[in-house]
């Protein structure tokens, strides 16, 4: 053939390869999967390279990622300026962002390019850029519902990275959801998330989650008002309603008939409504299947890749030819771990700032030497014992519930517990010695809560948080602990989901997500992250909040009082020695309780300085600059 155009004799169309990054992020790589099943459907041959692009022929043309293949691979595996006239890019991302201007410079080298939004298509053609819209439609490969009537277990789910908008919204959800069943997961967008990420929901386990869902929530990244088509298609294939925050260029799907649109302050309220209405659902879940099943199959999306292989194919061969490279993929690029960060930082005002966390250290622990010598008949703590309400010999679950100087909260968190599902549950109180009248009100609440089994122990000097802790496991009953801090609150549910969790698992702890509020109300999310010991290298991103079995906490020697760890690092330091000792955890996708946001907390303090915390966690736990569990004594 001359012109560069060699016809493949099955089809009437070149050959098709399809280049993806092995980095790339697994959502395309399902996007890129769907697009070529549906090209060979046609009869063409697909052909897959993986972190490179095939030498050019006369009867090959490319279709790609751009913003998921060029940072993923090396610049010597990019494609040539001839290989992208023989190329069709695909464009997935929202105007105005980064990745899209990456994809449309790339764009604009190709023979053609094709876009899921009709928004990027729009911005594409200002940009003079010829391209067309190439709709996600049905996929039978992610349909696992069928279409056929079930019954749906699970009443919300969330998929989607996480930012502190999209937190914001879920939080006014959280206490809404305590009688519902949801699946929440929010991944970190700072690493592609390939198909070897454990944590990460894709392929039939996604799908199998939303066709057992009745409501997904789709909330945006940003302000932009973007469709995010490849997860509407998904639930909506599966029979999964979506409550959408309002969304531009959502044709044919109709709000209201197809899905459910909503100003993003109302999205708490609707989706209260729209659970209480299974008719409501039921109709627009066959409304939207069948739309699709009818009016978009993945064949629309196949028109515009083969007006763009068309065009790619009438690119001429004829050129310098590039090196043959092979294979040639990068790494994401490596986030910084927390002690190379502290290392980085010095100078400036750490020294000011390490100087006030060493005095505030050192004042709290004068003040605990100072109070020996005043009563040193009471070395050791002293220790008063009172028992509340019935006396619980094998509770399920015991609440450990330290107190110091919290009269204003410590009603609250009892009663959150009182009012708990979960009936076999005896509570153990630590009072550290508290300075104003915490103790009365803890009298106070389980006056009022007759039914709740308390142990409250009085400390008679202040021993420290760990300290505290470490007592009340020590006179807790039941073998799963469950940590509360007196400012915050259970869920009614949680205590018997957490305990479902650790008895369906050989966990060692188990924890969920955490709704924070202040005193305007609820802000935003902790405790999202799924368990990854590697992860520790980076920080905290599990509460106190979480339940965990009495031999676990045992085996790592409960919390440290490590002087070091005691300005409101000592949870981590429990994370970090359960990890050390090959401990694994397990997070359950639902709300499970309120965290109080108190600038004047403990915790507030750990923000003036960490090197010294990291050095010494570093020293104890050596296994934490590798993420890798601490082998076994042979």
């Amino acid at each position: 053939m001359n012109g560069g155009v060699s016809l493949c004799a099955v089809s009437g169309h070149p050959r098709i390869c399809v280049v993806s990054a092995s980095g790339q992020n697994v959502f395309f790589a399902e996007i890129l999967e769907a697009f070529a099943a549906a090209l060979r459907a046609r009869g063409l041959v697909v052909e897959e390279a993986v972190d490179e692009f095939p030498p050019p022929q006369d009867d090959l043309v490319y279709i790609f990622v751009p913003h998921e293949f060029q940072p993923l691979v090396h610049h010597i595996a990019h494609p040539t300026l001839l290989q992208l006239r023989r190329s069709v890019a695909i464009c997935t991302e929202q105007p105005g962002s980064d990745w899209f201007d990456t994809s449309a410079d790339l764009a604009a080298l190709a023979a053609a390019t094709v876009d899921i939004n009709l928004l990027g298509v729009k911005e594409l053609e200002k940009r003079g850029i010829p391209v067309r819209h190439a709709p996600l439609g049905y996929v039978p490969a992610w349909d696992a519902w069928g279409g056929n009537d079930r019954r749906r277990g699970i009443d919300l789910t969330f998929l989607g990275a996480f930012t502190d908008r999209r937190a914001g919204v879920l939080a006014r959800c959280a206490a809404g959801l305590d009688a519902r069943r949801s699946s929440i997961h929010l991944v970190e967008s700072s690493q592609p998330h390939t198909i070897d990420s454990p944590t990460f929901l894709f392929g039939e386990r996604k799908w199998e989650l939303l066709a057992n869902s009745r409501v997904l929530i789709n909330i945006h990244q940003e302000a932009r008002p973007y469709m995010e088509w490849h997860r509407i298609i998904g639930a909506a294939i599966n029979g999964c309603v979506v409550l959408s925050e309002h969304s531009l260029a959502t044709e044919p799907f109709v709000p209201g008939q197809h899905f459910v649109s909503a100003n993003l302050a109302h999205v708490p309220s609707l989706l209260a409504r729209l659970l209480e209405d299974e008719d409501r659902l039921a109709t627009m879940r066959r409304a939207a299947y069948d739309l699709l099943r009818e009016q978009m199959p993945i064949d629309r999306a196949v028109e515009a890749l083969l007006w763009g292989v068309e065009r790619a194919a009438a690119a001429p061969v004829a050129g310098p030819q590039p090196p043959a490279t092979g294979p040639m993929p990068l790494k994401p690029p490596s986030r910084q771990v927390a002690w190379e960060e502290e290392a980085e930082a010095m100078g400036g005002l750490r020294p000011i700032r390490t100087a006030l966390m060493h005095l505030v250290s050192q004042g709290r622990r004068l003040e605990r030497r100072i109070n020996d010598l005043v009563a040193p008949n009471q070395s050791g703590g002293g220790l008063e014992i009172e028992q509340h309400g019935p006396r619980r010999e094998s509770p399920k679950v015991s609440v450990l519930l330290t107190v110091y100087n919290y009269a204003d909260y410590v009603r609250s968190a009892l009663h959150s517990v009182a009012v708990s599902s979960l009936e076999e549950v005896e509570v153990v109180i630590v009072d550290d010695a508290s300075t104003d009248n915490s103790v009365e009100a803890i009298r106070d609440a389980c006056g009022e809560f007759p039914w709740l089994s308390v142990k409250l122990l009085r400390r008679l000097q202040n021993a420290g948080l760990s300290a505290a802790r470490n007592l009340a496991a020590e006179h807790a009953s039941a073998e799963l602990l469950f940590v509360l801090d007196a400012d915050n609150a259970v869920f009614p549910r949680a205590l018997e989901r957490l305990a479902g969790a650790l008895d369906e698992s050989d966990a060692a702890f188990a924890y969920g997500l955490i709704e924070t509020f202040d005193v305007d109300g609820p802000a935003g999310i902790v405790s999202w992250i799924d368990w990854d010991p590697a992860r520790l290298r980076f920080g905290n991103y599990i509460d106190a909040m979480a339940m965990i079995r009495r031999s676990a906490l045992e085996a790592v020697g409960g919390y440290s009082t490590e002087a070091a760890f005691s300005m409101g690092w000592e949870d981590f330091a429990l994370w970090v020695a359960m990890a050390h000792n090959g401990l694994d955890g397990i997070r359950v996708p639902e709300f499970v309780g309120r965290y109080r946001v108190n600038p004047h907390s403990m915790l507030s303090l750990t923000d003036i300085d960490h090197s010294a915390v990291w050095a010494a966690l570093l020293r104890k736990y050596p296994s934490l600059a590798t993420g890798q569990a601490e082998p076994a004594a042979a």
